[in-house]
């Protein structure tokens, strides 16, 4: 079963009841059969985000956590955080989802938000937020490019640069 691959960016308006549609070019790369028609909505990365997973993939997710017999204080409070905060959102037939409001106050969208492939995953974050992100990530994506490379090379085993 392949994972979805999320990619673009899509600015979106949650409507008055928080509902958001999931936009057709993420429903396309969804196979209902296998990832079915629900997403675990979680804090996101960022502060003020919050992210998507399909069902299956979210499952995925959880299975491949390390299983520390004693784990670290960190680890179990991001975990207890992480789980504690997610929720279950299905699309209606119309590929729209409700946002739940103690989420959205969390992550303090607002109206106005954009909603973006991240791999296996959607994020969805505030409009202005989102702009501001980009145009300082985009002016500094050279540099951020060369960190990613050191760091996967230095993590796919003793910096020999694979290309």
């Amino acid at each position: 079963m392949e994972t979805p691959l999320f990619t673009g960016a899509y600015e979106y308006t949650v409507d008055a009841k928080n509902r958001m549609s999931i936009p057709s070019q993420f429903r396309n790369q969804m196979d209902f059969e296998n990832d079915g028609r629900r997403f675990y909505m979680v804090p996101g990365l960022e502060k003020g985000t919050l992210s998507l997973y399909p069902e299956r993939v979210f499952r995925q997710l959880d299975q491949s956590w390390p299983k520390p017999k004693i784990p670290s204080r960190d680890f179990a409070n991001y975990r207890r955080v992480f789980y504690n905060l997610a929720t279950l959102v299905e699309m209606d037939k119309q590929g729209r989802i409700l946002l739940p409001q103690s989420l959205l106050n969390l992550a303090n969208l607002g109206r106005e938000v954009y909603i973006t492939g991240s791999g296996d995953h959607l994020d969805i974050c505030n409009k202005a937020d989102y702009e501001a992100f980009m145009s300082d990530n985009w002016s500094q994506y050279g540099e951020l490019q060369e960190r990613v490379r050191q760091y996967l090379d230095q993590y796919e085993g003793g910096g020999e640069g694979n290309g």
